[in-house]
């Protein structure tokens, strides 16, 4: 599972400045619909906006998170190497399920929000 995020985490990774420019875009847009202001009457872009900040960042943290990958140890590695290898990895899953979850999570806020919003 956590070489499958690695691949999707590699993908990510060149797209990194385009979610930082999307979840900066995002938060202006919150910014803007939660304070009166003449450019935006409303809180049409509230919605949206959410949706493109949680999306952006559950998806950097994912490239951030994932990027290297500890290998498997080898059988003829040392304990100490083996030992560290396994807790790099073992802190990895937990990270990973803990993502899963966060981007289950984001999954149903966009249906709720979008049902919401129209």
């Amino acid at each position: 599972m956590i070489e499958r995020l690695q691949r999707i985490a590699t993908f990510l990774e060149r797209l990194r400045w385009l979610l930082i420019i999307l979840g900066g875009l995002s938060m202006a847009g919150i910014l803007l619909s939660l304070i009166e202001t003449h450019w935006l009457s409303g809180d049409a872009l509230l919605i949206p906006s959410i949706l493109a900040f949680s999306w952006a960042a559950t998806l950097y943290s994912i490239s951030k998170l994932f990027t290297r990958v500890p290998a498997k140890p080898a059988a003829e590695a040392g304990f100490r190497d083996r030992l560290s290898a396994q807790l790099r990895r073992g802190a990895l899953w937990v990270l990973a399920v803990v993502m899963i979850a966060l981007t289950f999570s984001v999954m149903i806020l966009s249906y709720q929000l979008l049902r919401i919003g129209f």
